[in-house]
Formats: C-alpha cells, sequence, structure tokens
C-alpha cells in the first residue's frame, strides 16, 4: 500500500509552526460563534477570547489600532481570571492601563 506522505508535516519543527501558541494570536485556529472572534484554550484549560474590536470600550479602540488583545477566563464561560493579552505579554488590566493609556484615555 502506498501514502502519499505529501500531506504530512516534514518535521517536528513543522509541527511546532502549526501549532497555536498563547503569546501568538496570528497562530490561534478556533473561532468563537457568530462572532468569529479568535479563541484559545491553553494546557491549563484556560480560555482566551480575543477583544472584540467592534465594542465601544479603550480595549476595543486599542485593538482597532492595531494591538492584539485577549481575556482570560478559567474554562470556556467560566469567570474572568484577570488577565488580558496585549501582544503576547500578559498583563493585569491596571498593568495595562498604565503601559498602553494615557492619562486622559485612563478616565474614560
Amino acid at each position: 500500500m502506498l501514502t502519499d506522505w505529501s500531506c504530512f508535516p516534514a518535521s517536528r519543527e513543522d509541527i511546532r509552526k502549526t501549532m497555536p501558541e498563547l503569546t501568538k494570536m496570528t497562530t490561534w485556529t478556533d473561532h468563537l460563534g457568530h462572532s468569529r472572534l479568535r479563541s484559545f484554550t491553553a494546557q491549563d484549560k484556560h480560555f482566551w477570547l480575543e477583544q472584540n474590536p467592534a465594542k465601544a470600550s479603550k480595549w476595543a479602540k486599542l485593538a482597532r489600532k492595531g494591538h492584539e488583545i485577549a481575556w482570560e477566563f478559567e474554562s470556556a464561560g467560566g469567570p474572568y481570571t484577570g488577565r488580558v493579552l496585549i501582544d503576547g505579554e500578559i498583563y493585569t488590566p491596571a498593568e495595562a492601563t498604565k503601559k498602553f493609556f494615557t492619562d486622559s484615555t485612563r478616565r474614560r
């Protein structure tokens, strides 16, 4: 029996390149419902959901400016953990606010 191996990655490195990574949102392949927002479930089962850029929040505005933002939940449908991923780095909202917003935008 002949097998067409061309459909399989050639190496572990190729497999690694195709696997979604938490800190690289461009690798995320799951999407949530009709919103089509990217999502990621980590090995610890924590669920990360992309910020909806269509919303009116300061975080959505930051996403519209090109930043990749996702929020962490204990599980899909679970409570928010208090952590946010922005451009590959994990922050608390307070840390992210200090880093990404000026005094005038923090008051909104």
